[in-house]
């Protein structure tokens, strides 16, 4: 027998409204990350062209991986990782984010080796 579209139960699913995490995105846990990564990244590494972009994007995707295997709850994840040459020269980075101060949170580790620098930034951004 088959059934037709008004014999269908559909699922409904109820607003939660709840505005807290049960597992909040925890800084310091974050920051620690970064740092094992991108010091793992940096070592021995010397500045190439072609080199620096897979090392940045394979340090990005690690960070990514350990910080979901944190299962921080209702959390977005945005991690970027920039690994430049040192030639006495400065760096300006802006990110802009529609924030929430309460709850949306952010972990930054910055090292460098003789020939690059590099800089590990990962945001949790709240969502509903």
């Amino acid at each position: 027998m088959t059934s037709t579209p008004a014999q269908v139960e559909v699922s409904r699913f109820m607003n939660t409204y709840k505005l807290d995490s049960d597992k909040p995105f925890h800084i310091e846990t974050v920051e620690k990350i970064l740092k094992q990564v991108l010091i793992e990244a940096l070592e021995n590494l010397t500045y190439d062209p072609d080199e620096c972009p897979k090392q940045a994007k394979w340090a990005t995707n690690m960070i990514k991986t350990r910080i979901k295997e944190e299962e921080y709850d209702r959390y977005k994840l945005v991690v970027i990782v920039t690994i430049g040459e040192k030639r006495y020269h400065d760096m300006c980075s802006v990110v802009r984010f529609l924030w929430d101060v309460e709850r949306d949170k952010y972990a930054l580790f910055v090292h460098d080796n003789m020939y690059v620098f590099g800089a590990a930034l990962c945001f949790g951004v709240y969502y509903e």
